[in-house]
């Protein structure tokens, strides 16, 4: 029997537990998938994210604003000894009042357009630290699932073995009210339904937190109870939910070929590198202004003025209603300024060497992390199968034994063995495929990419099975 049949064999409890709870609490049932997405939107790390990218969007805004017409109006009124001469207006009368209006566009700023284009650079930056977060937000409220998922399977199984103490002690009663076994037996038994009564109560708590971890993830009220699907290996374990893959990497050399192919979807879809990368254009952008120092700026500007009222004397004075305006066009050009060019461009290339190393090794990093959370997973897959055949083999044995203490040919001290063995080998099934699953949730972290959100998940599946099958 391969370790995949067994572990489609056991894949999770078909007992949930649910504790009780009051009414208002219930919210019914709860996918999987509908956890991750009520977390997406609700999440209070995760909106405060969102709203902080929203802002930062406007810097776009902002630097594109200088390079949009502006409009100015201004109006005043004065009073001066006596007529005077403007070179842009002409006579001026003693007493008069004005309104102006100013108009400016740029034509070609360089220093303008390169910060524009920084800026838009590192707008993606941002984003990319935004889905980041996202990546985060979702395997936090997954690990939540399945957290809560292993507390109410541990749950079940210490209630299952408190069961099984109650029959084994109403079992020695019946046999003490006959004299065929000491009054201490009896005793024994309830001391023991005592300890596994504790068991019970210390597990509940256990659940408890974990629900209350899940909850505030999602933005839930804390006490909120959901019945949630239980999640399987066949459908819910991405590549190793295919016999071809599951079988294949049991094989070093073709474990190293899948792993390959996570490291290379990993590289591709990593958000902190696509980040750094949009970080590096922008550097690049602000180095390529500061290169370009020498070219001059070029203006267009115009204004217009209307006299609303006067007072003077002589032919030339302007009249209430004058109008007189002027138009043209400004060149700037900067040619010394301190040296503040070439320092500017020293510190963009130095900025610019620093991110493309920082980039080398958090793809270094981010390749060891990926191969390494593989290899957990792969070796966690892999436990599945033992456990199973651990708690079976325990099942079978406690089984036997119960039937001879039932006939007198086992001691209480072989029950008590058989049930704690029982017990222990249940445990380690439930949490190795919970393990898995959570190691699982890892390498999906790590990789930036969660089939179960996938349209098409299936085809990375058979991707990686052409690769295995053609290695």
């Amino acid at each position: 029997m391969t370790n995949q049949s067994i572990a489609f064999g056991l894949l999770l409890v078909g007992v949930v537990v649910t504790l009780s709870a009051p009414a208002h609490a219930q919210c019914g049932e709860l996918t999987f998938v509908e956890a991750i997405n009520q977390a997406l939107d609700a999440n209070q790390a995760l909106v405060a994210a969102r709203q902080t990218l929203d802002a930062q969007q406007k810097d776009i805004a902002i630097a594109r604003s200088k390079m949009i017409p502006s409009l100015k109006f201004t109006g005043f009124g004065y009073v001066m000894e006596s007529e005077t001469y403007s070179s842009n207006i002409g006579l001026l009368p003693a007493r008069g009042a004005l309104g102006f209006a100013t108009v400016k566009e740029t034509l070609y700023n360089h220093p303008y357009i390169d910060q524009l284009g920084a800026q838009k650079h590192l707008y993606e930056s941002q984003r990319e630290a935004y889905e980041n977060r996202r990546t985060q937000t979702i395997s936090a409220a997954g690990q939540g699932y399945l957290g809560v998922l292993l507390a109410e399977a541990l749950m079940a199984l210490q209630r299952e073995n408190l069961g099984l103490t109650k029959e084994s002690l109403g079992i020695t009663q019946a046999q003490e009210s006959f004299g065929e076994v000491p009054y201490r037996n009896v005793l024994r038994w309830q001391s023991q339904v005592y300890g596994d009564q504790q068991q019970v109560v210390a597990q509940k708590s256990s659940l408890l937190r974990s629900r209350f971890r899940f909850n505030q993830v999602r933005n839930r009220p804390t006490e909120e109870v959901c019945r949630l699907e239980q999640l399987t290996v066949e459908q819910d374990g991405f590549i190793f939910s295919s016999e071809v893959i599951a079988e294949a990497i049991s094989e070093d050399e073709k474990a190293a070929v899948a792993r390959d192919y996570l490291v290379n979807l990993g590289l591709e879809r990593s958000h902190v590198l696509r980040g750094l990368d949009a970080e590096i254009r922008a550097q690049e952008r602000q180095m390529k202004a500061a290169r370009r120092w020498l070219i001059p700026s070029l203006n267009a500007f115009g204004f217009g003025s209307v006299f609303a009222s006067t007072s003077g004397s002589g032919s030339d004075v302007k009249d209430k209603g004058s109008v007189f305006w002027n138009v043209g066009l400004a060149l700037d050009w900067n040619v010394i300024e301190g040296g503040s060019f070439i320092a500017t461009k020293n510190q963009s290339e130095a900025e610019l060497w620093s991110l493309k190393s920082q980039r080398n090794d958090t793809a270094t990093s981010l390749e060891e992390n990926i191969r390494g959370t593989v290899a957990v997973a792969m070796a966690s897959f892999e436990t599945i199968g033992l456990s199973t055949q651990q708690a079976e083999t325990a099942a079978k044995n406690y089984e036997l034994t119960a039937e001879a203490y039932l006939v007198g040919e086992a001691t209480l001290i072989d029950v008590l063995d058989a049930q704690q063995l029982l017990l222990s080998a249940n445990t380690a099934a439930r949490e190795a495929l919970y393990q898995f699953l959570s190691d699982l949730l890892t390498v999906e972290q790590s990789i930036d990419y969660f089939p179960f959100l996938e349209g098409d998940a299936g085809s990375r599946v058979r991707e990686l099975e052409a690769k295995l099958q053609g290695s």
